[in-house]
């Protein structure tokens, strides 16, 4: 029962991309003066329980706000109460194909093997990208996340349009007490938690790589704006959570129209190297790899302890164990995630 709905949504969504030919298409003379945005991603860009999602939101903000006109909304699928129903949200979906076999919630179809001919169809100035929830449920090679997220990242921006832009968001929150969706055989709340933090710490690694290389990618941090009180079945966000998220995206789309958003450069990345060679060693403790540094690499040392047991040793444990109680946890995760940003945020 468990595997099988994921299964049925899946297929559902395999046969929704069946349906690319169906969807009408505006006349040129109606868009050619639009930013086109692709809302790209699995069921929390789709909707799921609730049709159109953060897109609701959004395009309500936008039509309030008298903006409306300048943003056209593009993609295969409909759906939502908005101005502009098109979306790419596919329910189900992970980054890469995931086999039966290698699944803890079923099969899964992976958006990587179709972007390219998405983001040749629609041609986005804007993509707003959110991807992984899958990933985490189906408990796969969630070590490797970031490895598996790059070449998607990597073919949008590639095929964006100059001046376009790539919003990578993280992940939300999820809630292990609620077993809907969330198997309990695998996940307690530590072990959930953990595995969004690990998956998060990958994705704010990957756009600080992008970046750093003069990719036109903005980091969207969808995990600081939820919480759990904000989820509707401990995966999905409540009506609530994805009006948050909708004001939130209208917020970052806006400064994008704008041209409110810092531009990234060749010259970004060259100058963030050099600072990191000179940073300074007067950080907290939390410096896990040896490096003399506090950063993201020690977050992912640490939660790969906590996820999958690999375990520190001595010197590496007690420099994790932040609030000083001798007990490695969640908690002191969430300090060394602490520290690191504030450490990222000194360099910019």
């Amino acid at each position: 029962m468990y595997e099988g709905k994921y299964r049925f949504a899946a297929a559902a969504g395999a046969f929704l991309m069946m349906l690319h030919a169906a969807v009408p298409v505006a006349f040129a003379g109606e868009t050619e003066n639009k930013v086109k945005l692709l809302c790209f991603g699995d069921s929390i860009t789709d909707g799921f329980w609730l049709p159109g999602g953060y897109r609701n939101t959004l395009c309500s903000l936008l039509t309030e706000h008298g903006r409306a006109s300048e943003v056209d909304f593009v993609g295969p699928n409909w759906g939502g109460s908005g101005y502009d129903p098109q979306h790419a949200g596919y329910s189900g979906f992970s980054i890469n194909d995931i086999a039966q076999t290698d699944s803890i919630s079923g099969q899964r179809t992976g958006i990587s093997g179709f972007a390219g001919s998405l983001m040749e169809t629609y041609q986005p100035d804007v993509v707003m990208l959110q991807i992984g929830t899958n990933d985490i449920l189906s408990l796969y090679d969630l070590e490797h996340f970031g490895e598996r997220l790059a070449p998607l990242v990597q073919c949008i921006t590639e095929k964006l349009p100059e001046n376009g832009l790539l919003f990578l968001a993280t992940l939300p929150v999820m809630d292990a007490n609620d077993t809907l969706y969330i198997n309990p055989y695998y996940f307690d709340t530590e072990k959930m938690d953990a595995a969004v933090t690990l998956c998060n710490t990958q994705i704010r690694a990957l756009a600080e790589k992008m970046q750093a290389e003069g990719k036109p990618v903005q980091l969207a941090d969808i995990n600081r704006l939820l919480t759990k009180a904000d989820l509707y079945d401990g995966v999905h966000p409540s009506t609530e959570g994805y009006a948050k998220m909708g004001a939130f995206w209208y917020e970052k789309l806006t400064a994008y129209l704008d041209g409110a958003l810092p531009v990234v450069t060749t010259d970004m990345a060259e100058t963030t190297a050099t600072t990191n060679t000179t940073a300074s060693s007067e950080l907290p403790r939390g410096d896990l790899d040896g490096d003399g540094l506090c950063r993201m690499a020690d977050v992912v040392l640490l939660t790969k302890h906590l996820v999958t047991e690999q375990t520190l040793n001595a010197e590496q444990a007690a420099c994790a164990d932040l609030d000083d109680n001798h007990i490695l946890n969640a908690v002191d995760l969430s300090l060394l995630r602490r520290e690191a940003i504030a450490y990222s945020r000194r360099l910019v």
